[in-house]
């Protein structure tokens, strides 16, 4: 297979296609190694003033709404950001130029270099708290982690601050399927795939696609490289058949030859034949089963990358979960408990969340429509939501799906969501916002959306 790390960016003029933190990461980076960039983007120029201030300086060519395929009258190559789907008219114009399209992961790839050694994870649900686990655990074993992907900044920013690093660094990059739609010789030393469950039906109607792109993690792996999956995923199991890459497997259900796994009697580390207790599972702070699962997996990396197993039981003994996911926000003086997990952009998510809780839950949900199943957590919903508050683009249609059973509001904005929940909620309750949607139709992401949360639970709770 072929190896990027041997390759030299062959293209010295480039448009860059959208000016959102992947795109604006991808134009720093080829600036900085003396590549023209044409930065495009069709939201107005008055949405990006700071940064038309960094583009002059920086000597990048820009167009902002309106714009023709001239654009790449002078440019060798297309740069895309992953929101932006294939079909779009400039995507297809470049194809039908024979233009290279190219995504932001593999560019970034071919500047990451032997001395930063690639960590990507991909997979439905985890991957935010995994990354950030694993670049705690890198962190506390001595080395420089630079976090970045599909998490934070974008792994263009990660490989451009790695490149100005004074000690042994690692890139810890969480990777989606849209990033990983595109690449060629995308190379990770060490790669995790932590599940697969339906997910993005807007953008892969077919399943098969969607597991297409996340396959392509392991594509440009060898034997010196490592490929950590789940025992548990009948999907991950098959990935294995197709890896060059040395397995590693994580488990809940049963004890592995090669790995780490989850018992009654707590986390277990397996390697060349020998066993290893790590830690109890009454030590791990952060809730829920899936968060074990998202241990193991962060466990193994984390051995791959050099940690010993005495600072990996002390990092994952502190670890208090990410901004997002399940996040705790506030108790009120009635015993109301509010967690943040606007992460939760599909409906596994929410299944997650919902599985993580005792207590009864007046659940916010609702975004933008992305074709899910409602539907499908009909049982879990009717056992678990003791009130729904819905919003955004698809409140209709959840509402349509839970409101025969569970008491259900609409909301208009987040604050309003905040209150009638706040409303519904008795003593000892949680509020949760688990949205199961994309938040691009009301929010700028999921952190916009989630500090908004955030933002209206503080100001209930003062007033």
């Amino acid at each position: 297979m072929s190896d990027v790390r041997n390759h030299e960016f062959p293209y010295r003029r480039v448009c860059v296609f959208g000016a959102a933190r992947s795109g604006v990461g991808a134009m720093a980076l080829l600036r900085h190694h003396g590549v023209e960039v044409v930065l495009v983007d069709e939201k107005p120029a008055m949405e990006f003033r700071s940064l038309i201030r960094r583009l002059k300086r920086l000597y990048v060519t820009s167009y902002f709404g309106d714009f023709d395929e001239s654009v790449l009258d002078t440019c060798e190559a297309l740069v895309v950001s992953p929101g932006i789907p294939l079909e779009h008219w400039l995507n297809q114009t470049a194809v039908n130029r024979h233009m290279p399209i190219v995504s932001e992961v593999e560019l970034a790839s071919y500047f990451a270099g032997e001395a930063a050694p690639v960590c990507a994870i991909t997979g439905t649900n985890g991957k935010t708290t995994t990354t950030t686990l694993v670049g705690q655990m890198v962190t506390d074993a001595g080395k420089n982690a630079v976090v970045s992907g599909n998490i934070g900044r974008a792994f263009s920013d990660g490989v451009l601050a790695s490149q100005d690093a004074t000690r042994d660094t690692v890139l810890v990059t969480e990777i989606s399927s849209f990033q990983l739609e595109l690449v060629e010789n995308f190379h990770p030393h060490v790669a995790a795939i932590l599940n697969f469950s339906r997910a993005h039906e807007d953008r892969y109607p077919d399943m098969r696609d969607y597991i297409e792109a996340k396959l392509k993690i392991t594509h440009n792996q060898t034997e010196d490289d490592h490929l950590i999956l789940n025992a548990d995923d009948p999907i991950c199991v098959k990935a294995a058949e197709d890896s060059d890459a040395q397995i590693w497997w994580f488990s809940m259900k049963k004890k592995v030859k090669q790995g780490a796994y989850a018992d009654a009697s707590g986390i277990h580390l397996v390697e060349d034949g020998t066993t290893t207790a790590v830690c109890g599972l009454g030590d791990i702070p952060i809730p829920g089963a899936h968060n074990v699962e998202n241990t193991l997996a962060a466990l193994i990396l984390g051995r791959r990358l050099g940690a010993s197993v005495e600072s990996l039981a002390k990092t994952l003994r502190k670890f208090k979960g990410v901004e997002h996911r399940i996040e705790f926000v506030a108790k009120s003086r009635t015993g109301v408990e509010y967690f943040n997990d606007s992460k939760a952009t599909n409906i596994d998510s929410l299944e997650k969340a919902l599985a993580s809780f005792k207590q009864p839950v007046v659940l916010v949900a609702g975004g933008m429509d992305r074709s899910a199943a409602f539907d499908r957590l009909n049982s879990l919903v009717r056992d678990r939501v003791k009130s729904l508050v819905v919003l955004g683009q698809c409140k209709s249609k959840i509402k349509k799906a839970w409101g025969p059973f569970v008491e259900t509001l609409e909301a208009e904005t987040m604050d309003d969501a905040v209150r009638i929940a706040t409303e519904l909620a008795a003593d000892g309750d949680v509020v949760l916002l688990s949205p199961a949607c994309a938040s691009w139709d009301m929010f700028k992401d999921y952190e916009d959306r989630g500090r908004a949360f955030k933002r209206s639970v503080k100001a209930i709770l003062e007033a």
